[in-house]
């Protein structure tokens, strides 16, 4: 009768499996096509502040190659003194857009014509899109294939990235669920959900767009590696991959730490064995040399403190190996093998605590950076006014979380107790994550982006088994074979009792259940144990023999009845037909439930339009952005493109152009020309030394002025322009220059609005005030000898001043008095002119709160702070 139901099944799966791939496929689109709309919107245009310097940085590639690349001395930047971008640069992205571009060209143009299998699907998308959905693709006649420009990849790269990290994150699912449905759910969740969308809509090429990608595929590569002690191998794609992440960005700590605590928990839960070892080993080995050849990253995998522990753990992975060996070769009992691995381990300890002892004075150890110790240490000011006025460095908000997680938050709970059921290697991996991505987020709003894979991930697993439930009753109607007792391991008397029941779950059958010749451990309860998948012996003496024994006796403590009990209602469920078509009915309605009338008839659409308002929301460049008039018809204003062209037009092309930091990375890579300061914060004093002269007096400003640059840009007509940022600027000048606004006022109160918004006689004296209020507040004028105005765009958002009696003097020495580390070197810093000297001797070397390293007096701002964060932690004591 079995075979009568054969084509039926065949027919029942093959459109499963199609569904299946539709729903990929359009996952893959969706997060393609809703990472679109600033292209749509605003055409290739790279967005914000940082993306221009990586689109500058890949152009620099292109055009003169890697070697050139890695030592690059950029004297248009950080003016005068340079910066050597070979060796501050996490080059993986730029390498990647230029690959992409070399290929590209390779290929040439081509043109395909759509098969008609894609063709006849057009009816149904239209359809579809008719009934609401959204991100669906357009299928056209044929497709035309032509090399793009650097600049149109650097803009493209965000969203085909978004596609393959929603692809990994699927996969990732499918390992620890090893349910096809979840992986296809979790591609869906992670396509659109916000936390992702957070950096990667097109233009916005920064490095996390690619990182999310590297993150999730690494993971993944790890854990298959893991599965069963057979997959050892792929560890060398783990390896590569995660390579690929340090040269991405530097979040790569993140994902060394995960897996290095993941193997570590691995041989906690006795778990260790050939395999694991060998996955370990050979991912950290090729892992770490890989990251050793990117230039930023230096020697730090083996110096910095926060990856000493994936170390310690390959370390101890191979003493753990040794043992194994010794046991193997001497055929040890347990309590015989725990002591000498007790004894081995206590050595490789004091080897480790004598070795640090004596490289610790040495300085071997570098210091953990403010950012990193940000995400210990519990409060939210660092004491560095620089990274205070940061807003992505403040700690994430409930609403933060409601925002870019919305309504797969509800849902992680019941996937993670889904995947409870098969504790395979994956889970555990789960577990860490999401301890570890709360836990980072918490206090950097910024890092809520490595929350998404984990949320997809579990939200996945628990719609990928809601659907297997589902489908499984028709499977077994279509003759599949059910569950029954004796599908268990052959029992002998002995374990009758204590047989691990509810392991017989249908997909452990694939995993090793061949009996391993073990030998008798010496203990009390003896069990017949059927192995897991990720097993490959019963090892004695060590975690995983306690373990053993405890599940032991929770199972004696069972009566067999309730076990017996468990099994024939199992059986009956999967093998009487009146109770598996009552269970197909059920499916049914249960279906038509969610669909029409549950709750999620309405969240599931809300969540979706909220991802497009996001998406929406997050495709303004900043360069150019929409507007609306009074008639409530949109705009574009692109007064800040428009005033960075016009630089690039009509100065000299060795103009230097002044301006807040924030800008710096748009003079360099839009008007092409030399900046003083950009988004780089690594030389606090240079940029309070910008501070402090665009807060000065005018005169005192225009002193220092014509020694350095030929122009100053203001950004002028309200809402967050330099003026709203003006007591920031003040404060971090202040922290270097403490007699800027004095030591008696470390917050520079002296310098800010009133509360009707009328400026402190100290802003109104400044150039910066004047700079942007010229001609448009009464009576404000700008001293047209020492400034004087060239070019305000079209609604006033850009002011351009043009500085006169300019010092060419300062100019040539500055050109031609450059310290080489070397003689021919490539790597020489630039000096401030001897004219600045003066102004230059009054700063305070500036000591973060956490720099414990550094000499160098505490600013009036950082003692405040430290005597803030003490004062509320005396408070909280009480």
């Amino acid at each position: 009768g079995m075979d009568v139901l054969l084509l039926p099944r065949l027919a029942f799966k093959v459109v499963i499996i199609l569904l299946q791939v539709l729903f990929l496929l359009y996952g893959l689109y969706a997060a393609y096509d809703i990472r679109l709309y600033p292209i749509k919107d605003f055409g290739y245009i790279i967005h914000e502040f940082d993306p221009w310097f990586n689109y500058r940085a890949t152009e620099y590639l292109a055009e003169h190659g890697l070697y050139r690349f890695l030592h690059w001395f950029d004297y248009e930047t950080w003016y005068p003194l340079g910066r050597p971008i070979g060796t501050t640069i996490y080059p993986g992205m730029q390498v990647t857009a230029v690959a992409i571009w070399e290929a590209m060209k390779k290929i040439g143009e081509f043109k395909v014509e759509s098969p008609s299998f894609l063709l006849a699907l057009r009816p149904l998308i239209s359809y579809l899109k008719s009934t609401g959905w959204r991100w669906l693709p357009a299928i056209k006649q044929s497709y035309e294939f032509t090399p793009m420009s650097v600049n149109d990849i650097c803009c493209m790269i965000p969203p085909w990235f978004g596609s393959y990290a929603s692809l990994f994150t699927g996969l990732l699912a499918y390992e620890i669920s090893r349910s096809v449905n979840a992986g296809v759910a979790t591609t869906l969740i992670m396509a659109v959900i916000p936390a992702h969308l957070m950096r990667s809509v097109g233009g916005e090429f920064d490095n996390e767009a690619v990182a999310v990608t590297a993150i999730c595929s690494t993971f993944w590569l790890w854990v298959l590696s893991v599965r069963t002690p057979k997959h050892w191998p792929v560890s060398f794609l783990a390896g590569l991959s995660y390579f690929y992440m340090v040269a991405a960005w530097g979040g790569y700590i993140f994902v060394i730490n995960m897996i290095g605590l993941h193997a570590a928990l691995l041989v906690g839960l006795g778990r260790f064995n050939s395999g694991v070892y060998k996955a370990y080993s050979i991912f950290y080995i090729v892992g770490t040399a890989g990251a050793l050849q990117v230039p930023v990253v230096g020697m730090q995998p083996l110096r910095s403190v926060e990856q000493l522990g994936p170390l310690l753990v390959f370390l101890g992975f191979q003493v753990l190996a040794f043992c194994d060996w010794q046991r193997r070769r001497s055929s040890m009992g347990a309590f015989e093998f725990a002591i000498f691995r007790i004894k081995v381990m206590a050595l490789l300890v004091g080897a480790t605590v004598l070795v640090c002892a004596a490289l610790y004075p040495t300085g071997y150890f570098g210091p953990i950076s403010s950012r990193i110790r940000g995400l210990f240490v519990k409060h939210t000011k660092t004491g560095n006014p620089l990274v205070d006025s940061v807003a992505e460095h403040q700690p994430a908000s409930p609403s933060m979380y409601a925002s870019y997680l919305n309504l797969p938050l509800d849902y992680v709970l019941l996937g993670g107790l889904v995947s409870l059921w098969k504790r395979n290697n994956g889970f555990w991996l789960l577990c860490l994550y999401g301890f570890i991505a709360q836990h980072f987020s918490g206090k950097m709003s910024r890092l809520v982006l490595i929350c998404g894979p984990v949320v997809s991930v579990a939200c996945g697993i628990w719609v990928g088994f809601l659907v297997d439930q589902l489908v499984e009753p028709f499977l077994l109607l279509l003759g599949k074979k059910g569950y029954t007792a004796e599908s268990e391991a052959p029992k002998t008397e002995k374990t009758e009792k204590t047989e691990k029941s509810e392991k017989s779950d249908k997909n452990e059958k694939k995993g090793t259940k061949a009996k391993k010749a073990a030998k008798k451990s010496t203990t009390a309860v003896d069990i017949d144990w059927t192995l897991e998948e990720y097993e490959e012996d019963r090892r004695p003496g060590g975690a995983n023999q306690i373990l053993r024994l405890l599940q032991g006796y929770v199972y004696k403590a069972i009566p067999e009845e309730n076990i017996a009990t468990y099994r024939e209602i199992r059986t009956m469920m999967d093998n009487n037909y009146t109770l598996i078509l009552s269970r197909a009915a059920a499916s049914v309605v249960l279906l038509l439930y969610v669909i029409y009338g549950s709750s999620l008839s309405v969240k599931v659409p809300t969540f979706l339009s909220h991802c497009d308002q996001v998406a929406r929301s997050l495709s303004n460049p900043q360069v150019v952005f929409m507007s609306r008039d009074k008639r409530g018809n949109s705009f574009i204003v692109d007064d800040y493109l428009k005033g960075y062209q016009w630089i690039d037009e009509n100065t000299p092309k060795d103009a230097r152009v002044m301006a807040w930091w924030d800008y710096g990375y748009q003079i360099t890579g839009i008007a092409k020309r030399t900046s003083i300061a950009d988004g780089n914060t690594w030389n606090h004093e240079h940029i309070a030394t910008l501070g402090r002269t665009l807060t000065s007096s005018e005169k005192k400003a225009h002193n220092a002025i014509r020694h350095l640059a030929d122009y100053v840009l203001v950004w002028a007509g309200g809402g967050g322009d330099d003026l709203a940022k003006s007591p920031h600027l003040a404060r971090i000048g202040n922290s270097v220059f403490p007699d800027h606004c004095g030591d008696d006022d470390p917050k520079c109160n002296k310098f800010s609005f009133y509360s009707d918004y009328s400026p402190t006689p100290m802003m109104a004296r400044s150039l910066l005030y004047k700079l942007c209020q010229h001609r448009v507040s009464p009576g404000v004028r700008v001293n047209e000898n020492l400034f004087k105005e060239v070019h305000t765009t079209k609604h006033g958002l850009m002011r351009i001043y043009q500085v006169m009696n300019v010092s060419e003097e300062s100019r040539e020495w500055v050109k031609n008095n450059r310290v080489c580390d070397a003689p021919g070197s490539w790597y020489c810093v630039g000096q401030y002119p001897p004219a600045l000297d003066k102004l230059i001797s009054k700063r305070k070397n500036f000591a973060q709160i956490e720099d414990f390293n550094r000499a160098g007096g505490k600013s009036a701002y950082t003692k405040l702070i430290e005597k803030e964060l003490h004062g509320a932690a005396s408070h909280n004591d009480l």
